[in-house]
């Protein structure tokens, strides 16, 4: 079942605060810098991989580079993750990245990164986000070339547009189009709730998109300080509606992508977002 929103919930949204130029604005926007595609081929899967490897291994240095050969930055999630990318329209590079680690088939217990990094007792409960229908967001990162010099939780580079001029004023287009790509492929694999261990400055920027996650338990120690959270993809949404309209717009497609408008997504559009075999697995 879709993570959709129910006709009482829809025919109880008070109207949209925002003036509609201002929505419209923010949505041509997004859609005239940005498209986000689906990591479901060789070279774009590596694409990720290596947008990854420069983020969170050369830049960041979070992850040890002599574990990571080749210029990729890969784990053992990867094995059961869809993974997706952020072109640029001008440019035709990519300038970001984003995964959906899923539950591992034939697994007893949870087999989420999640699951390994948060202890807390609520997790014992079967239905406090249920493995087949619960998705781990990650490897969130946005090139460097776009971001502030002092950014926090979304970062990254991408060499190949580091010539341009300052970028920083498409920050927030672009972190609305690596979630709005990630609800595609929540959507995709029918995923109701997602869980995260988040940066507190990613958690914070979220917050103020009107995305709220709810903490679970305290921060934790993984790479510096992380936060576990989790949200209900549909109350989400929901909420994000009611505090910044305009980001609601962007995200979900004026809601299409929950089928609030009775246009839920082409068949085709939600196929790209399905695992392909082999297609998906990183090329030697």
């Amino acid at each position: 079942m879709h993570p959709t929103l129910s006709a009482r919930e829809t025919a109880t949204l008070p109207p949209v605060l925002y003036a509609p130029s201002r929505i419209s604005g923010l949505v041509e926007a997004c859609r005239n810098e940005f498209d986000g595609v689906p990591a479901n081929t060789p070279a774009l899967l590596r694409a990720a991989h290596r947008l990854r490897y420069q983020v969170f291994c050369v830049e960041n240095r979070i992850f040890d580079r002599a574990k990571n050969p080749g210029g990729i930055e890969c784990d053992e999630y990867d094995e059961h993750s869809l993974h997706a990318v952020l072109r640029h329209r001008t440019t035709q590079t990519f300038v970001g990245t984003v995964r959906l680690v899923l539950h591992k088939p034939g697994a007893p217990s949870g087999s989420l990164l999640f699951h390994r990094l948060c202890r807390h007792p609520r997790l014992d409960d079967p239905n406090f986000l249920p493995l087949e229908t619960t998705g781990e967001i990650g490897r969130f990162a946005v090139a460097k070339a776009f971001r502030p010099p002092l950014g926090g939780g979304v970062s990254g580079r991408s060499s190949e547009i580091g010539n341009y001029p300052d970028n920083r004023h498409l920050v927030p287009q672009m972190t609305l189009g690596l979630i709005k790509v990630a609800l595609q492929m929540c959507i995709a694999q029918r995923i109701r709730d997602v869980c995260a261990v988040m940066e507190p400055s990613l958690l914070r920027l979220l917050g103020r998109l009107g995305l709220h996650f709810i903490p679970l338990g305290s921060p934790i120690e993984y790479y510096g300080s992380r936060q576990p959270c989790y949200t209900n993809l549909a109350e989400l949404f929901a909420r994000c509606r009611i505090e910044r309209p305009e980001v609601w717009a962007v995200t979900t497609d004026h809601g299409r992508l929950f089928g609030t408008h009775n246009s839920p997504a082409e068949p085709a559009h939600r196929e790209a977002f399905l695992p392909a075999e082999r297609a998906v697995a990183l090329p030697a």
